[in-house]
């Protein structure tokens, strides 16, 4: 058990990933697995998603060393029946098809692959079975806030390693729990987490890019996870998923020695995530424990709003012109959760915010997903309403 902290711009990280394989003796993997973070929808915003050079590079050095295969695996993001993520976009608008003409690569879609069924604490994950037939696994991560979870590191990457389903369900049901469950069940050989330009504020979508310039490594994901977030300035008992892992034996907390031996590296002024994403002057979207389905659809109507002011222009006065606070409630949450005014206009999207809207006697969109164009004239007709 240890982590690496390396202060690194990006203009030396073969020297970096050198240095990282070797403190980990990870040298001459016949066969390696690595999960980036392909998170971001596009447009991607710096610091969303792995950065193209930081892979390309890891995967040159691993070649160096005499790596014979590289499978560079994930699936789908998740979208809405009008607005969809598959692979393949993933891959050529991320700026990631250079993968394919590197011939000791293989691009893996992970939807396509055969699954087992593997279940802890009463949870069931669906998990690709070819994960077991590599020699070692990197956990390629970022260093990002996380507006349900407060960061998403390491423990969190994971997630894209299940199915779709799982990943909605991990949202209904209990997130961060889900998030540590699957921390026991998976564990990779080791993480490599870049921060050089990272995420702050409302990640992992709507934050701002931060150039950090470290790189954290560790074969302990509850380790390296409590590491950053302790640079960060984060109390990382108190991060849910972190501790959860931490309790059922997933990792180790850091020591206090360590933690004052990397003082050094404490990253100052990174801006934390808040509840809610302000959109001009009225509109709030609290996303609560929502997937990114619900998401997506709210997202897109931004754009389809800003693209077509003139046919919007009732709700664009409202959002930018007018007096009354517009909320809009996604994904499972209860009433401690949010401390809404009742004089506050509240819109209640998605199948998830169903209960929440019932026990304040309010309309819902009771979709699972909700198409973007049906999310939009929901929100029109909803907030004229009672005008």
């Amino acid at each position: 058990m240890s982590v690496l902290v390396l202060k690194e711009d990006g203009g030396n990280l073969a020297r970096s990933f050198d240095k990282i394989l070797n403190k980990f003796d990870f040298v001459h993997k016949k066969r390696v697995f690595i999960k980036p973070n392909f998170s971001g929808r596009p447009p991607i915003i710096p610091g969303e998603n792995t950065d193209p050079v930081f892979l390309e590079e890891l995967i040159k050095v691993l070649i160096n060393k005499g790596t014979q295969e590289i499978y560079v695996g994930h699936g789908a993001l998740l979208g809405t029946l009008d607005r969809q993520f598959p692979f393949e976009k993933i891959i050529d608008e991320g700026g990631f098809s250079f993968l394919r003409n590197i011939p000791q690569v293989k691009v893996l879609n992970l939807d396509n692959e055969e699954k087992e069924i593997i279940e802890y604490g009463g949870i069931k994950f669906s998990i690709p079975k070819i994960l077991k037939t590599f020699c070692a696994h990197i956990n390629l991560v970022k260093i990002k806030t996380h507006m349900e979870t407060t960061v998403t590191l390491s423990l969190k990457n994971q997630m894209g390693l299940v199915s779709m389903g799982d990943r909605i369900n991990m949202h209904r049901t209990a997130l961060e729990k889900s998030i540590a469950y699957l921390g026991k069940l998976i564990k990779p050989t080791l993480n490599i987490v870049d921060g050089i330009i990272s995420m702050e504020g409302n990640g992992p979508h709507h934050g701002q890019a931060q150039k950090t310039n470290i790189i954290v490594s560790g074969d302990d994901m509850v380790e390296i996870d409590s590491v950053i977030c302790y640079l960060l300035g984060i109390n990382f008992r108190k991060v849910k998923h972190i501790s959860i892992a931490e309790n059922i034996g997933v990792g180790n907390y850091p020591q206090n020695n360590f933690l004052s031996s990397v003082e050094k590296y404490k990253i100052l002024d990174f801006k934390l995530a808040s509840k809610f994403e302000k959109f001009g002057k009225n509109i709030y979207v609290w996303p609560t424990m929502a997937c990114s389905r619900c998401i997506t659809a709210v997202n897109e109507c931004g754009k389809i709003v800003k693209k077509n002011p003139f046919k919007n222009l009732n709700l664009i006065s409202k959002i930018y012109l007018g007096n009354r606070k517009i909320n809009l409630v996604i994904g499972k949450t209860n009433e401690n959760d949010l401390k809404l005014s009742k004089d506050e206009k509240i819109i209640c999207i998605g199948q998830c915010a169903k209960d929440f809207a019932e026990k304040r006697n309010l309309d819902c969109l009771n979709k699972c997903p909700p198409s973007v164009q049906e999310t939009l004239e929901y929100i029109k007709n909803q907030s004229s309403k009672n005008d």
